[in-house]
C-alpha cells in the first residue's frame, strides 16, 4: 500500500512540475491543450453533463456506483501494461475520473517539452491502469486520454487506443472519424457509419459519406433535407453544394475557410481544390500532409515537424527524404541533402564519410527541432566508431540525447562541461 501511495504522489508530482514549466511552453504562443477542432460529426446523445471540476485533491465522488465486474469500462483500454511502464495498476487510487481529467486537460502544450517527458506522457495516457472509482459511469478521463493524443498528433496512439475502449460508441467514434479524416482512411469510418444504427451521423458527415461511397444522388437528397430543415448555416450548406456539384457552381465564391477547421471541414475544403495549409493549424493535421497526393515540399515540411513532437518515427521522415534528389538550396533542401548524405554514410560503412557528413546532419536536425529523432536512429550505428573534432562532439551531444552514457564516453572530449553532462547523464553527481 505504501508503494501504491508513493506512486500517486510521483504522478502528482510529475503533474505539478508540467504545470509549473507550463509557462514556458505557453510563452510561445502555443494554445493550451484544449481540443477544440473535433469535426461536428456525430449527433451526440442528450445527457446531462457535469459540470467541469478544477484539479484538486483526490476526491471520493458524491455517491458511491455500483456495478459488475465485467462491465465494459473504456478506462480499461490500454495499449501497454503497468509493468512495463513501471508503474502500480492502481496509480489512479481512489480518484474520481472528472478530477483526473481535469487534470489531464490543464496541462500545457508538450510540443516544445524535453523528448523524454513527452515520451512519458504518451505511455501514461496509453498505459493499462485500473480505471476511476467512478468511471462505469464517467468516461471523461478515457476521451481526455484520447483528446491528449489527437493534440500530441500521436494518431495512431489514439486510433489504437479507441478500438482497444470496444463497440463503436458516438462519442469515441467521433474521435475515430476525425483520424480517418486525417489519415484518408475514411472508406473504413463511413462502412461503420452505414453499419453501426446507434451511430447517428450529422448531415455533414452524412452527405460526405454517401459521396464517398458514390451515393452522389443520395447524397444530394440528404442535403436537399438537411435545407428543409434549416439545419445547417449558410457556410456549411455551400460548402456541400461546392461538394456535390462542382462544375454547377464554379466561378462562386466559396466562404472563408475558419481560421480552425475541423477536419471534415479540413476534407470538404480539399476536395473542392482549396486546401487549406497546415503550418497554422494543430499539428495533428501535419498528417494529411504525408498523402502521396500532395507535393513533395508540403509533405517535407509535414514530416519534419511530425518528427519534431514524435509524432512519426525517424524512419517515416527518411522514407519522405529519400523519395528524391533535392531539387535546388536553401533550408529545406540543405537538410535534405545533409540527411541523405549522412545515410549514404552509414549504409557505406566509412568513418571517415561519416567524420564528413555527421555534423552537417546533426545541425540541420537540431535547427528543424528533430534532433531527438535523428539520435535514436543514428546512435547505435556510432559503436566502434572513431570519431573527433566536431563529428566528436556530434557524437557525444547524440549518445546524450539517446540515452546512451556509457557511448557518449566513447565520444567525451574530457572537458569540463563534457564530464559535468555526463555525470549528470549518469547520475553521478559532481564533486565539489
Amino acid at each position: 500500500m505504501g508503494t501504491d501511495r508513493n506512486w500517486s504522489a510521483l504522478g502528482a508530482g510529475l503533474t505539478l512540475a508540467v504545470g509549473m514549466t507550463g509557462a514556458a511552453f505557453a510563452a510561445e504562443g502555443v494554445p493550451l491543450s484544449a481540443i477544440d477542432w473535433l469535426s461536428d460529426s456525430i449527433a451526440m446523445p442528450q445527457t446531462s453533463v457535469a459540470a467541469p471540476v478544477q484539479p484538486h485533491t483526490a476526491t471520493l465522488p458524491t455517491t458511491i456506483s455500483v456495478a459488475p465486474i465485467d462491465v465494459p469500462v473504456a478506462d480499461r483500454a490500454g495499449l501497454i501494461s503497468a509493468r512495463e511502464l513501471g508503474v502500480p495498476p492502481g496509480l489512479w487510487g481512489r480518484s474520481a475520473a472528472a478530477d483526473l481529467a481535469a487534470a489531464l486537460r490543464a496541462l500545457p502544450d508538450t510540443s516544445s517539452a524535453p523528448p523524454s517527458l513527452r515520451g512519458f506522457l504518451h505511455d501514461l495516457l496509453v498505459v493499462r491502469l485500473d480505471p476511476p472509482i467512478d468511471a462505469t459511469e464517467d468516461d471523461s478521463l478515457y476521451l481526455a486520454r484520447v483528446d491528449h493524443l489527437l493534440e500530441m498528433g500521436r494518431l495512431t496512439s489514439a486510433d489504437r487506443l479507441i478500438d482497444a475502449a470496444g463497440a463503436p460508441e458516438p462519442r469515441r467514434f467521433r474521435r475515430a472519424f476525425d483520424v480517418a479524416l486525417l489519415t484518408g482512411t475514411e472508406t473504413q469510418a463511413c462502412k461503420v457509419i452505414e453499419e453501426t444504427p446507434e451511430i447517428s451521423p450529422t448531415y455533414p458527415a452524412r452527405v460526405f459519406c454517401l459521396a464517398r461511397g458514390g451515393q452522389w444522388d443520395v447524397a444530394a437528397l440528404t442535403l436537399g433535407n438537411a435545407e428543409a430543415l434549416g439545419i445547417l448555416t449558410p457556410d456549411e450548406d455551400a460548402l456541400l453544394l461546392h461538394f456535390l456539384d462542382p462544375e454547377l457552381f464554379e466561378g462562386e465564391k466559396l466562404p472563408s475557410p475558419p481560421r480552425l477547421p475541423t477536419p471534415l471541414t479540413f476534407r470538404l475544403y480539399e476536395a473542392v481544390g482549396e486546401r487549406q495549409p497546415t503550418d497554422q493549424l494543430p499539428v495533428a493535421f501535419a498528417i494529411a500532409d504525408l498523402s502521396d497526393t500532395v507535393g513533395w515540399r508540403t509533405r517535407l515540411r509535414a514530416v519534419e515537424r511530425l518528427a519534431a513532437v514524435d509524432a512519426v518515427s525517424f524512419e517515416r521522415l527518411l522514407s519522405v527524404y529519400s523519395e528524391r534528389a533535392p531539387a535546388a538550396s536553401g533550408a529545406i533542401w540543405d537538410r535534405v541533402g545533409a540527411v541523405q548524405a549522412l545515410v549514404r554514410a552509414v549504409e557505406d560503412g566509412s568513418s571517415q564519410k561519416l567524420a564528413r557528413t555527421l555534423p552537417e546532419a546533426w545541425q540541420v536536425a537540431k535547427d528543424a527541432g528533430y534532433e531527438a529523432a535523428l539520435a535514436g536512429w543514428i546512435a547505435s550505428k556510432l559503436d566502434g566508431r572513431t570519431l573527433d573534432g566536431t563529428a566528436g562532439h556530434a557524437a557525444f551531444e547524440i549518445a546524450l540525447l539517446a540515452g546512451r552514457p556509457g557511448l557518449a564516453g566513447q565520444f567525451s572530449a574530457g572537458t569540463a562541461e563534457d564530464d559535468f553532462l555526463l555525470a549528470i547523464a549518469t547520475g553521478k553527481g559532481t564533486r565539489a
